[in-house]
């Protein structure tokens, strides 16, 4: 059986955005990533760590003159980070049905999902003046999430197959 891990999809965007059910503005990026993140069964301050580093420091972006492609990373470019919660990358189809039993319960997940965002937003926000943007979604919302891809690029990180 698969290992139980924190998920992550990493998509480089033109710009992205979410509207929370019950919420009548959008939260928005511009240029930078939308991130799909699933918390596991077994997940814990290690799998938080590990995934936060990866989404920004894994290098999507040519070097500035454009003569290297993959050269520097969201962090180097100060690009916006769009987050959204979601179990259902821990999804397995029992037939044609998905079974989430890897996903960690929200009771357990929501707290770890915090820590995430609350991690990120102390390690890795610019200090520069509206540069490096850091939105979320809302855990456990119904949500309307709008990703305008970026070549399309986009990596599938999982806490438990470091590398």
């Amino acid at each position: 059986p698969r290992s139980r891990s924190m998920r992550a999809v990493v998509q480089r965007v033109a710009r992205g955005g979410v509207t929370v059910d019950g919420e009548d503005a959008a939260r928005t990026i511009g240029r930078g990533l939308v991130v799909l993140v699933g918390i596991g069964v077994d997940d814990d301050d290690g799998d938080v760590e590990y995934i936060a580093r990866k989404v920004y420091n894994t290098k999507l972006w040519p070097s500035a003159d454009g003569g290297k492609q993959w050269a520097r990373s969201a962090k180097e470019c100060e690009y916006d980070v769009l987050f959204i919660s979601q179990f259902t990358l821990h999804a397995e189809l029992k037939g044609n049905k998905p079974s989430y039993h890897r996903a960690a319960s929200p009771t357990t997940a929501e707290p770890l999902y915090d820590k995430f965002i609350e991690h990120v937003r102390h390690n890795y926000v610019s200090a520069g003046e509206g540069k490096g943007k850091i939105e979320c979604g809302k855990f456990g919302a119904m949500m309307d999430v709008d990703i305008h891809n970026d070549g399309p690029v986009t990596l599938i990180l999982d806490s438990k197959n470091k590398t």
